[in-house]
C-alpha cells in the first residue's frame, strides 16, 4: 500500500495534532518525527508502563478514527504492523 495519505496538509496536520495530544497526555515522549507523503518516522521514548506496540496502536487508532469520522475517509488507513 503506497497511498500518499500524508501528502495533503490536512492529513499531515491531523497526524501532528494527534502526536501532540498523546505527548501532552504523557503517553510517550516524542523526540523527533518526519511526516513523508506515504509514511511517517517517529523517534519516541516510552516508559515501563507502555510498549512500542501500544504506543503505535494509540497513534494509528486515533488517526484512523478521526480521519474517518471528521473527514469521511473510507477504506483501510494503515498497513498491518510496523517496523521498530
Amino acid at each position: 500500500m503506497s497511498r500518499r495519505l500524508f501528502q495533503t496538509e490536512r492529513n499531515a496536520g491531523l497526524l501532528i495534532d494527534i502526536l501532540r495530544a498523546l505527548v501532552s497526555e504523557h503517553k510517550f515522549r516524542l523526540l523527533d518525527f518526519v511526516v513523508m507523503p506515504d509514511h511517517v518516522h517517529l523517534l519516541m521514548e516510552i516508559d515501563s508502563t507502555m510498549t512500542v506496540e501500544k504506543a503505535m496502536q494509540l497513534v494509528k487508532g486515533r488517526f484512523s478514527y478521526r480521519l474517518k469520522h471528521e473527514f469521511g475517509f473510507v477504506g483501510e488507513v494503515w498497513q498491518r504492523g510496523f517496523s521498530e
